[in-house]
């Protein structure tokens, strides 16, 4: 079997700062600002209006990690991140069989 690698400019070039996949805008940095955001969610030392304003950009960005195949790879530690993640996914599933 051949080995192939995909290197991130294999995805999105340097000139090129989203892609539209199944609809939904994928920007360059997603997959690093969902991350951040859990640490805030997860924090001891965030406060509560942090830990909202987190947990509300992990809702915003879950469809685009969705398309972009996390759901099938990855398991969140956090239940909440988690369940917004399979909740997008479903969301996602349901459009594209319509």
């Amino acid at each position: 079997m051949k080995s192939i690698m995909i290197r991130p400019e294999d995805i999105l070039s340097e000139a090129e700062n989203y892609k539209i996949i199944d609809g939904i805008k994928v920007r360059k940095g997603t997959v690093g600002a969902a991350l951040k955001n859990a640490s805030i969610l997860s924090s001891p030392l965030a406060n509560t209006d942090e830990k909202v304003t987190a947990k509300n950009a992990i809702t915003e960005l879950a469809p685009v990690l969705v398309v972009l195949g996390m759901h099938e790879h990855v398991v969140w530690k956090n239940p909440i991140i988690q369940q917004e993640i399979e909740a997008a996914a479903e969301r996602l599933q349901q459009k594209l069989t319509k």
